[in-house]
């Protein structure tokens, strides 16, 4: 008979996913096998349904990530680490005086214009300390919030890590549902081709026989388009792995940053600035030793003898000193520069962050729209 249905597939048995899996995972090939004699593809709708819990199971999840991300994502990091660069740059050893004085100096104090710029330098000494122990304080309580940003960066890499495990149960899981699928559709294809050689052997066939065949390679032709789908998304589910990774590095850099400065800056920096003052003071009593000294040896000279015979010894007996300020100046420029540098990686990764979520949510929505569609079918 000439007006039998006719079978037209996409060309995927060209392509079947069961005879790779038969070389590389025979686990995956036998859950295939038993899942294949379960199928029952009667109707379209079973069709439109199948593989669907699968994908909804990672969507489901995916929207509790996409939730904390979203919540959670727009973190301070950034703004704690300006904050910081902020405060030490506010403390900068540059602010010691360059001379420390001593009883000498507080002599000269009394002599109109000397005096006067003597006082200062004790006074600016006394400053740069007030103020170095006020922004201790805050430097202390910026580091607590960084440790606190650095706990929800960890429960990011950590939710990315579970994303990354449930993507790999997906994929496993789309496999062996594609595998039975094809099967399935071969098994189908070879019931399709012995009804229709048994319809056209008849002399006479009625419509019913004519649309249960029709019925039947309709359903066949829906297998083979959700099965290409299902390869589809098994494609996506091969990419979204590397993806995730990316986008846990952004997160890897942020804890890393932290730790640097809360376990080797910003101690580091304290350490150099107490150093910095306990050096200054050290400058001063000598100051005091050196010059008590030579106001016994001198005290009947002039006063601008005095001066500066005086301002030579202690000079002499300061010499270089322990640690040259200009050093220290080093010292904070390069963690300044340090602290840029962490500023710039962390703006970068928070875009890279950003357009991963944009990638995620993009791909959610298409997935949503498509398992959507799929339920209509289904409860149509």
């Amino acid at each position: 008979m000439d007006n039998l249905p006719a079978l037209s597939l996409s060309g995927q048995k060209n392509d079947l996913l069961y005879t790779k899996l038969e070389q590389k995972s025979s686990k995956k090939m036998q859950a295939a096998r038993d899942m294949a004699p379960t199928l029952d593809f009667s109707r379209t709708q079973s069709v439109l349904a199948f593989g669907v819990s699968d994908q909804k199971g990672l969507v489901d999840f995916t929207d509790s990530v996409l939730t904390n991300i979203r919540a959670g994502d727009a973190g301070p990091a950034g703004h704690l680490m300006a904050d910081l660069k902020g405060k030490i740059l506010d403390l900068d050893v540059r602010g010691l005086p360059k001379s420390a004085g001593g009883k000498f100096s507080a002599f000269l104090g009394g002599i109109p214009v000397i005096g006067g710029w003597m006082s200062s330098k004790f006074d600016d000494a006394r400053a740069f300390i007030r103020r170095y122990e006020t922004l201790k304080v805050q430097i202390d309580a910026i580091a607590k919030k960084l440790e606190a940003e650095k706990a929800n960066q960890i429960q990011h890499v950590n939710r990315l890590d579970t994303l990354y495990e449930r993507n790999e149960e997906y994929f496993d899981a789309l496999e062996i549902t594609i595998a039975a699928g094809e099967l399935k559709l071969v098994e189908m294809e070879q019931q399709f081709e012995q009804q229709r050689q048994t319809l056209a052997s008849q002399e006479t066939v009625d419509a019913k026989e004519l649309q249960n065949l029709k019925d039947f390679g309709d359903s066949i032709q829906a297998l083979d388009r959700r099965l290409y789908n299902l390869k589809l998304a098994r494609a996506s589910a091969i990419t979204s792995g590397p993806t995730i990774r990316v986008a846990q590095e952004g997160s890897k850099a942020i804890v890393e940053m932290i730790q640097d400065s809360i376990l080797m800056m910003i101690p580091e920096w304290k350490k150099q600035l107490v150093i910095a003052i306990s050096l200054f003071d050290q400058k001063k009593a000598m100051a005091m030793v050196n010059e008590t000294r030579d106001m016994t040896n001198n005290l009947m000279m002039s006063t601008a003898d005095m001066l500066g015979q005086t301002q030579a010894e202690v000079k002499k007996a300061q010499g270089e000193g322990y640690v040259k300020v200009e050093t220290l100046q080093k010292m904070t420029d390069k963690l300044v520069q340090t602290i840029d540098q962490g500023i710039q990686m962390d703006a970068q990764n928070k875009q890279k962050r950003a357009e991963g979520v944009q990638k995620l949510a993009e791909a959610e929505g298409k997935l949503k729209e498509a398992l959507k569609a799929a339920n209509e079918s289904v409860t149509a």
